[in-house]
This record gives C-alpha cells, structure tokens and sequence, in this order.
C-alpha cells in the first residue's frame, strides 16, 4: 500500500481479526473438522502449555481428554448445527487437564475447505466454586434435616419468596409440589390463632429495620399442626431502606410440650407444697401465721428485695419472664400489696 492511501474494507477486516486473534484473552484454534489444528493463537498456547507448532503437532485428539465423555456430545452438535458451545477438558502439555468453555463454528475457506475456528475460555475456576457450592448446598440440606430446621429469603421488591428443602420438607412439601408464596399461601399455613401476631412481628421488623423472633403454630400440607421457631433479620441497602428479609424456621413441637409438662408439675407442685405448708400450720392459735404465698414465691418475693430484675430473676431460677410475671401477680393478689415494694415490706417486714 502507498504512503498517505487509505486501506480498503478488506484489508481493516484482516488486521482486527488479526488483533483480535493475537492479543484476545481467549485462546482461538483453526482447525479442519478431522482433527487437524492449522493455527494456534497466543493466548491457546499459554492456556494449554505448549508452544504453537506442539498443539498443531498433537492436534486434537492429544489435546482432548479421552476420558471426558462430552467431546463427542459437543462434536456431535458441531457436526449437525455447524457449531457448538459448551464445557469439556483438555489436557495441558505438562499433563494437567483443564475445564474449557469451548465454542466452535464450522465455515469453508477461500478455497472451499471446511474448516473450523474454536474458542476456548479457561473456565477450571468458576468449575470449582460450582462444584463447592453444589458441596455447600448438599451440606446445608443435610444439616437442615437433621437439626429439623429450614431457611428462606423474601425480596421486598419483587415479592418473590425463595424456600430451602429444609423448610419445605417442615412444611410436609414433596420435591414435586407447588407451594403458594403469595400473601394468603403464607398465612393459610400459620395457625388461624397465630396469624395476627406473626403478621404483626413481620410488620414491626420492616418498620423498625430489626431482627424478630417468634414461636407460632404452623399447618402442615398434611394438616398436621406443629410448633415452629421463626428467628429472622431484615436486610437494608446504604440507604436504610429494607431489600429482603432472611429467616431460620426449627420445628420445636416436642420442645415446647416438654416445656408445658414441666410447667403443669411445677405448677402442681406448688399447689401440693401450699397445701402442705398450710397444715404444717394448723399447730394452735398461738403460733405465728405462716405467709400466705408458696416456697417458690417466697424465693421469687426474696430475689425482688434483693433488687433483681425480673429476667435476672428468670435466669436464677432457670424459668421464664413470663412465670415470674404470673408469680409476682399471685404474691401482690394473695398480700393484698399494691406493689413490689408492699409486698416485700407485708411478708419480709423489710422497709
């Protein structure tokens, strides 16, 4: 070409494919449909580990791992579509394989020749972390149905509710089954009973940009009626507003019978130690009236004069806040006290 001319459409189309072939990150083969690789570029060569004239050399058959049984799939395709695209392994000329995202398209050549111009991608990297995540994904699962326990994943945008297998096999879902996610699916599986309070603690969470913690009963696809713990976070952007909501759901039925025996016996057992307490007083007139409160709210009214709170008071004797509570309401009605304060005083004749 003259100095100061101007190349031709033809000739600008040669140098970018020729950029394009040597300086892509991609490594690019032309190859003729049997086999036979004509040219490597650059990048081929650094991603296979070997220089231009071994890979033409080895060709494809000592590039492909014979073992991946996805080569003749792709060829396969190739050979019917006159092109195709997928993942395979090739062998490294150090002998390592590596995962390639191969596409291939079939042309003919100036001179009529079939040819082919493959595209290859390392891809070993996004292989492993799927094949991890997979591994993840199964351990989650696992660890999900033994611990009897779900999780979900609610976008506030979109609407669009997202279960793990965990929480629909909680829920007595079969891997086939549809599940309803809309406003009336959800709460057509919470107790009649308990929809109130679980669509309020949902509405307090998003108001207040807080996390939540709820026990309610759940309907089972079966019918059945089990005990669920819902624990849950809600998830902001930078600018405070709410995206997603995220939660654990643990199936807590046999826990929370446990724990409504052991209230009914401890709560007979008060009743049985009341009654006792009240004939070990029946001596004479002359002996002093014992107070008319249980050993176990003595213990509770002494714990008050001391100055705990009613969760220190909880935690001491291994109870809940709410026993207390009903304790101290029974003292303050069996004193006749209006306070803590009175009925300390009344009973322990402490100011």
């Amino acid at each position: 070409m003259e100095a100061g001319s101007r190349p031709d459409d033809r000739e600008l189309g040669v140098r970018a494919y020729r950029a394009l072939y040597e300086y892509s990150p991609d490594g690019v083969l032309f190859t003729v449909p049997d086999g036979r690789i004509l040219a490597a570029s650059p990048a081929a060569c650094e991603l296979l580990r070997l220089s231009e004239e071994e890979i033409r050399s080895r060709g494809r058959g000592g590039l492909a791992d014979p073992t991946d049984d996805r080569w003749p799939a792709l060829l396969a395709e190739r050979d019917a579509a006159g092109r195709a695209q997928g993942v395979a392994r090739m062998l490294r000329g150090d002998g390592s394989a590596v995962e390639v995202e191969m596409s291939s398209q079939l042309f003919t050549d100036d001179s009529g020749e079939a040819r082919a111009c493959t595209v290859l991608r390392d891809v070993s990297g996004r292989e492993r972390l799927e094949r991890e995540l997979d591994a993840s994904r199964r351990q989650l699962g696992e660890a999900e149905r033994i611990a009897r326990m779900g999780s979900w994943q609610w976008d506030v945008g979109s609407g669009h509710m997202r279960w793990s297998d965990g929480l629909r096999r909680l829920y007595g879902f079969g891997e086939g089954d549809s599940v309803d996610h809309s406003d009336e699916g959800r709460f057509e599986r919470v107790h009649p009973d308990d929809r109130e309070a679980v669509s309020a603690m949902l509405e307090r969470a998003l108001h207040e940009r807080s996390s939540f913690s709820l026990e309610y009963r759940a309907i089972r696809a079966d019918g059945r009626v089990r005990m669920f713990q819902a624990d849950g976070d809600v998830i902001v952007d930078r600018s405070g507003h709410a995206i997603s909501v995220v939660g654990v759901v643990q199936d807590v039925t046999q826990a929370a019978r446990t724990r409504d025996a052991l209230r009914r016996a401890s709560h007979d057992f008060e009743q049985r130690a009341a009654e006792l307490h009240q004939l070990a007083t029946l001596g004479g007139e002359d002996r002093p009236a014992a107070p008319p409160l249980t050993a176990r709210q003595l213990e509770v009214l002494r714990l008050i004069a001391e100055g705990l709170s009613t969760k220190q008071i909880a935690t001491r004797l291994v109870v809940t806040p709410a026993a207390v509570k009903w304790h101290v309401r029974e003292i303050l009605a069996r004193t006749g006290a209006a306070n803590r304060a009175e009925a300390v005083a009344r009973v322990l004749h402490r100011p």
